[in-house]
């Protein structure tokens, strides 16, 4: 009788198990991709959109002063909107002379109906990177993102020939990430069933030489030492990574210092794929 409940409880469990396992594969892009829940939008935006081949909107361009340096295409996080990012990260690209692209998800703000999904999210991504350096073709591209939008920027770069790719709170793996929150959740498994791991360090070591890394030392959502773990795994030497030690997940922005900033968006050089470092700060933070 003992034998006989302990199995049926084993096989509970088991089935519980494989449930959970279950709702996960089947529900993970809705899981990463909470920002579908966000309303949209309902004060206007004043900034030009950024439309895709049809003409329909699919995010926001913020344009600097005078002709551009260079273009930033920039890839924000899951739990907030395009129009948010151009809002808050905008100013300090246009005042370093960047044109700054923010493309929204699938499924997010002015793209309500559509689904946000690995493959569908990526494919976008690759193809607007390559759609920047055919629109510019002679001036430089830096390709960058924060927190989730770290991730998709890695996986999109190459397609784009970047001079540079900036990653803000960014992740190594994002199974790395999940398997600390789920530690008995085969996350790696479910990623691959699903078709992507956001590997970033595989996806950016033929770019090694373009990376900057910037992270947060008290960052509880994606911890520094996923962003270290890129650093390293890339070979980032140290004048490429910036760590802030103050603040948390969502502002480094603010934490970032003016010459800092000017590190990350050093002035451009002779090509279309070069950058130099600048020694002044003649613009700074906003």
């Amino acid at each position: 009788m003992i034998k006989r409940t302990i199995l049926g409880l084993s096989l509970l469990a088991a089935l519980a198990y494989a449930g959970a396992c279950g709702y996960l594969l089947l529900n993970q892009n809705r899981l990463l991709y909470v920002g579908t829940a966000l309303a949209p939008h309902d004060a206007p935006v004043n900034l030009p959109p950024l439309t895709d081949e049809n003409g329909k909107p699919i995010g926001w361009v913020v344009e600097p002063a005078g002709t551009p340096l260079g273009t930033v295409l920039f890839f924000h996080g899951n739990n907030q909107q395009a129009w948010e990012a151009a809002r808050d990260y905008g100013p300090f690209f246009t005042a370093h002379g960047y044109r700054a692209v923010f493309p929204e998800y699938p499924g997010y703000d002015m793209r309500t109906g559509e689904t946000p999904r690995h493959d569908n999210v990526l494919a976008q991504a690759r193809a607007l990177a390559a759609r920047m350096r055919q629109t510019y073709p002679d001036a430089p591209l830096i390709i960058a993102g924060n927190s989730l939008g770290a991730g998709v920027a890695a996986q999109a770069a190459a397609a784009g020939r970047p001079a540079r790719v900036l990653l803000f709170v960014p992740w190594d793996r994002m199974s790395a990430v999940a398997g600390e929150r789920y530690p008995y959740i085969p996350v790696r498994l479910l990623l691959d069933a699903d078709g992507t791991d956001y590997d970033s360090c595989a996806a950016l070591t033929p770019l090694r030489d373009k990376v900057f890394v910037v992270y947060e030392a008290h960052d509880e959502t994606i911890p520094a030492h996923h962003a270290q773990a890129l650093a390293a795994c890339l070979g980032l030497t140290p004048d490429r990574v910036f760590g802030l030690a103050q603040g948390g997940h969502g502002d480094w922005d603010k934490q970032l210092q003016p010459p800092q900033w000017d590190a990350l968006l050093a002035a451009p050089s002779g090509g279309p794929n070069d950058l130099i470092t600048r020694g002044d700060s003649a613009k700074r933070q906003p």
